[in-house]
């Protein structure tokens, strides 16, 4: 779904501002909150460990060490899975509302003697709330400084980052600044050095960073006056929209673990991935978020292989399947569980060429699930293709050899990197486009038309409620409505669309007599799914390319 362009917040400098304003940053069980104790020479913060409940505030607290009045703020992990949309959109406005006096620093913490796990994504995320420039005021700060005394060959943190180049990155990026904490410590000397070296950071930037949440109404920022002929620059806008979306379709047999990889890739639970029979997935379900930079769109659909779902219902869910990946995807994904190749995986592709056409496998990749197993028995992925069914060598050939093995219950984001680049090249070597069929791209127009009209309408009811508002707000109010109206629209189309595969005979009148034939022999026996589902692609193909009445 298209987001509007985001000003950055203004920022200016408050030198006569007496406190020194933290926020300390990080994901759960890296050391975040006891190092805000440290800091604050008391047990302030509760410290929660990995595998329990996220933090759900913001918690502040204050001390004075020698002449420096120190406020702290302990943020919750922002990237934790567990957390939705409405939660998140939530503690960012407590963020800006508490950093809004001003900061002296944002501290990341990171555990050493740990793998990598969402820090580089925090950066960016930081990045993306307070505008680019807060970049110079984050310093990484490790903890667990006491385990690397501990180490067969005892290291200070200058030798230790020398051998991690994934820490040095970290440091770079961050220009160089980087403080070690233990936590264990009594002694005060590595706090007072922490603040000696944020004051060298506020003074190097001349002043604190500083943030407006809203832009004053002034000379700079016109008005939009809705009493005349003007358009409001709502043509302008519209052409802003990115095209940059990336569009995933999860593909693969019930249980292999779409869902859970479908979370991995978005980076928030998101998609329901119990292991219960009761809660696997039986709908199409969409969900869109914006992850390094880039905007993500991936499409969990049912397992299409399986006898549960009704004809009616996979009718149904591939309708919404084909809207929601318009107007077509960048890739097919094959989620394929690591262990037994089973028979009514082996014609995947096959299968999936009848129902897309040819060109598709020029956009598909395998997904393998469950690596924990393999690491478990010291394999990698290339050696348990290399000894394994010849038939999945053949799929993963017929897919151009491009997979990757996922653990899902493991860190998302470097995951996430290795796939997103691995579906880039793919995109690339595509000549930079996504899959494209007829029934694709009669889907988008007919979504454009209804799109158009809903936006139309809601524009003009705005300006009758609304006489003037200034065109930074319109702007806001504008793309809003561009995404009411474009939800609305694929829902609308999905409606239609049903409404049509469920008349019979109409459904009937656009098909050969073989394809009849071959509906009535899948009915008589109860099996192949996968045969309903491919004419209920062909049909879906006739239906869009009909003009009539798909939008009224």
């Amino acid at each position: 779904m298209a987001t509007a362009p985001e000003t950055p917040p203004d920022i200016t400098a408050r030198p006569g501002d007496p406190v020194m304003r933290i926020l300390l940053v990080g994901r759960k069980g890296s050391g975040k909150s006891s190092s805000g104790n440290t800091i604050l020479g008391e047990k302030k913060f509760k410290v929660y460990k990995q595998n329990k409940k996220h933090e759900s505030e913001i918690g502040e607290g204050q001390t004075q060490i020698g002449e420096t009045h120190v406020h702290l703020l302990d943020c919750p992990d922002m990237l934790d899975p567990d957390v939705d949309e409405e939660k998140l959109q939530k503690l960012e406005e407590q963020l800006l509302s508490a950093c809004s006096a001003g900061l002296s620093s944002v501290l990341l913490t990171v555990p050493l003697e740990e793998p990598l796990q969402n820090e580089e994504e925090m950066l960016e995320y930081m990045k993306h709330l307070f505008g680019p420039e807060v970049q110079k005021y984050i310093m990484i700060l490790f903890t667990h400084e006491d385990e690397l005394e501990d180490l067969n060959e005892p290291m200070s943190i200058e030798q230790y980052l020398q051998n991690h180049a994934d820490l040095q990155r970290l440091v770079t990026e961050c220009g160089g600044r980087f403080h070690s904490f233990d936590n264990k410590s009594k002694s005060g000397d590595q706090v007072k050095d922490l603040l000696q070296k944020i004051e060298g950071t506020v003074e190097v930037n001349g002043g604190k960073f500083m943030m407006e949440h809203m832009r004053r109404t002034d000379s700079k920022d016109t008005i939009a006056n809705f009493s005349g002929t003007s358009s409001a620059g709502e043509e302008s806008y519209e052409q802003q929209v990115p095209e940059d979306q990336i569009r995933l379709v999860l593909l693969g047999k019930t249980g292999v673990g779409k869902s859970a990889t479908a979370n991995t890739i978005i980076g928030r639970n998101q998609f329901d991935s119990s292991t219960s029979s009761s809660s696997l997935t039986k709908l199409c379900q969409s969900e869109t978020t914006v992850r390094n930079g880039k905007q993500i769109s991936v499409i969990d659909t049912p397992g299409l292989y399986d006898t549960e779902l009704s004809e009616k219902e996979i009718i149904t869910e591939i309708a919404k399947c084909i809207t929601y990946a318009s107007p077509g995807p960048h890739a097919f994904i094959i989620v394929i569980k690591v262990g037994r190749f089973t028979e009514e995986e082996k014609n995947t592709i096959q299968q999936l060429k009848e129902v897309f056409g040819e060109q598709m496998e020029k956009y598909s990749m395998i997904i393998f699930t469950h690596k924990d197993q393999l690491e478990k028995e010291k394999k990698t992925i290339e050696q348990f293709l290399e000894k394994g069914d010849p038939d999945l060598k053949g799929l993963v050939e017929s897919c151009g050899r491009r997979f990757l093995c996922l653990d899902n219950k493991s860190a998302s984001f470097p995951q996430f990197k290795d796939l997103i680049g691995k579906v880039e090249e793919m995109v690339e070597e595509n000549g930079g486009a996504h899959f494209s069929s007829d029934m694709f791209n009669e889907t988008e127009k007919h979504i454009q038309e209804i799109q158009k009209q809903k936006l139309e309408e809601k524009v003009k009811q705005f300006k009758q409620e609304h006489t003037e508002v200034t065109q930074t707000e319109w702007q806001k109010i504008y793309w809003r409505l561009v995404e009411e109206s474009q939800q609305e629209a694929k829902e609308s189309f999905i409606e239609k669309l049903c409404e049509m595969y469920i008349t019979i005979p109409f459904l009937y009148a656009l098909q050969s007599e073989e394809e009849i034939s071959a509906i009535a022999e899948a009915e008589s026996k109860g099996i192949s799914r996968m045969k309903a589902a491919r004419l209920a692609f062909r049909a879906t193909q006739k239906l869009s390319k009909q003009k009539m009445c798909l939008i009224q």
